[in-house]
């Protein structure tokens, strides 16, 4: 078999070999908008969109057991909001809330393995949902959305419990992705004057200074990402053509500045999350509706792919 592959690679020295995605174990709730992380070798699946109001559950998947176990509450429903591990902890921001009439929060809540409970933390200097959230160089950023400070980026220093807003970057965009690669902040696609775009705009963290990168070919908002090898993975959300829900998968390369296709997923969703585990990609629950439907048409199915470096 190693004597098989070697003939191919010398043949073909840039081949790289289908890879196919699989139903993983389901939630024990269907859900959209969630939003979804991993945190100390585990999956944390929270909040997200009811039918009738946002959602407060709390899920933990364990790969080992392939099983989602429940986690307390978040003290109140969310949905469209923003989730990040760091240093053993979650926290969960702004967001639309149960209760909020539709108006985007500023709440912050915190949770770890110790209290085993949700706790308040520092609230956002204003409100803000459907925006990007990324923990990366011992702090929390969050980018664009909706709301009174989605035209700035407000970081978050757990060391010194405090938020700060920086001026300058891009136009807000609802339902962006942002993913940290090598000390930068890539923000992907999203929602901008009611129609999807394929922007790339990066943050270097360390000057401060914007920059733009290669559009994503399809223009979307609501899709997910995460992070393998250094480069960004994209799947599904809302493209063109009518809020069409897409299946489609894409990989970003921030060495080269270049997208590439993959194989599609089994089902079209949005408002999904996404987090690598291991060398296993996860795409877990969304809608397959569009807009304002999504969360009617809310799924708990999981799907899984496993990466492999491209030979």
């Amino acid at each position: 078999m190693r004597f098989y592959f070697a003939i191919l690679l010398f043949l073909f020295p840039t081949l790289s070999f289908a890879q196919t995605w699989r139903e993983g174990s389901p939630m024990e709730t269907a859900r959209a908008a969630l939003s979804v992380v991993e945190m100390d070798g585990k999956i944390y699946a929270i909040g997200g969109a009811g039918r009738l109001a946002p959602m407060s559950a709390s899920e933990r998947y364990n790969p080992v057991a392939k099983v989602w176990r429940s986690l307390p509450d978040l003290p109140v429903g969310l949905e469209q909001f923003g989730l990040a591990a760091l240093d053993g902890v979650l926290y969960a921001a702004g967001g639309y809330p149960a209760g909020g009439k539709g108006l985007a929060g500023n709440e912050m809540w915190k949770f770890d393995e110790i209290s085993g409970e949700w706790q308040p933390a520092p609230a956002m200097p204003g409100n803000r949902a459907a925006f990007a959230m990324v923990a990366g160089a011992g702090k929390l950023f969050t980018i664009g959305g909706s709301g009174d400070i989605s035209g700035q980026m407000a970081v978050f220093n757990p060391a010194e419990n405090i938020w700060q807003l920086i001026e300058g970057g891009p136009a807000a965009r609802r339902a962006a992705t942002a993913d940290i690669v090598d000390g930068n902040i890539y923000l992907i696609a999203g929602g901008f004057s009611g129609a999807p775009t394929g922007e790339v705009d990066i943050y270097n963290i360390e000057t401060g200074v914007w920059s733009k990168g290669a559009p994503l070919p399809i223009p979307r908002s609501g899709h997910a990402t995460a992070v393998f090898a250094g480069k960004i993975h994209v799947m599904g959300g809302r493209g063109g053509g009518r809020g069409q829900t897409l299946k489609d998968y894409w990989i970003y390369d921030p060495q080269t500045d270049q997208w590439s296709r993959h194989g599609d997923m089994i089902a079209p969703r949005t408002g999904a999350g996404a987090t690598v585990l291991g060398v296993d990609l996860y795409v877990i629950g969304g809608g397959s509706g569009g807009g304002f439907y999504a969360s009617f048409t809310s799924m708990n199915s999981v799907e899984i792919l496993r990466l492999q470096p491209e030979l």
